[in-house]
């Protein structure tokens, strides 16, 4: 049995909507946009995902499932980190490209029974890393950024009721300088904001045991510390870092 969430199937078993993220620029499909931060204190986005593993069954993930499976109201704090290669820094088709790092946090209180969240959410944006600039080919000028590219940032954390969240956000591309079909001279592209999209969906906790001891069936990885659950999407290139306490 599943949900189907703007293209993505998000399993409906024990450990419910374990992690849906499906990411859409504007004008690709009104089923999704945006992104969320929770509280970390780095201005600049972390480049590698949290480690994780199947790790078996710890007293530490033991002694929270409990507590969490039976809480009716969870609090939880979400890292999100997007690697995006060779991403089109320009706002008009022209060819300049960057591997870019971006991160957003969340913070929401989320009511367990009705899958929403509960209250106004928090979320903070952090600046981009862009690296590899590259013009049309490896060996093409690669032109210039004038300004700082944001991949994505949250503008709106919307929960659709069912258990997931859409996080609407925009996609900033400064001016650009583009050294046109590997020429030596410049073009200069205007700066835009685009609008993005993404989906995310909260672990469900009350199957936490059966999840720690079978992480492969159910798609779910921990940190080694047993305190967070980690997912990723088929479809996208976001790592979500779930770290829920009980209300």
């Amino acid at each position: 049995m599943g949900i189907r969430l703007a293209g993505v199937w998000v399993a409906a078993t024990m450990f419910a909507v374990a992690g849906c993220s499906v990411e859409t620029p504007d004008g690709a499909s009104a089923d999704a946009v945006a992104e969320s931060p929770a509280a970390v204190a780095d201005a600049a986005p972390d480049t590698a995902a949290p480690a994780t593993a199947a790790v078996p069954v710890s007293s530490t993930l033991l002694q929270r499932a409990s507590e969490l499976a039976s809480a009716k109201t969870l609090h939880f704090e979400v890292t999100g980190i997007v690697t995006d290669p060779h991403v089109q820094i320009p706002a008009d088709d022209a060819d300049q490209y960057g591997d870019v790092v971006e991160k957003v946090t969340l913070s929401f209180d989320w009511d367990v029974e009705a899958g929403t969240i509960l209250g106004t959410p928090a979320f903070q944006n952090y600046p981009a890393t862009v690296s590899n600039l590259v013009g049309m080919e490896a060996t093409c000028p690669p032109g210039e950024m004038l300004g700082p590219y944001e991949h994505f940032d949250v503008a709106e954390i919307k929960p659709n009721g069912a258990g997931a969240i859409e996080l609407l956000g925009r996609r900033k591309h400064p001016d650009t300088a583009v050294a046109e079909s590997c020429g030596t001279g410049r073009r200069t592209y205007a700066a835009a904001d685009r609008a993005v999209s993404t989906w995310i969906a909260p672990p469900d906790l009350r199957g936490l045991e059966i999840a720690a001891l079978v992480p492969t069936q159910t798609g779910i990885k921990f940190t080694p510390d047993g305190m967070s659950v980690v997912t990723t999407a088929e479809n996208n290139n976001w790592v979500w870092t779930f770290t829920p306490s009980a209300k």
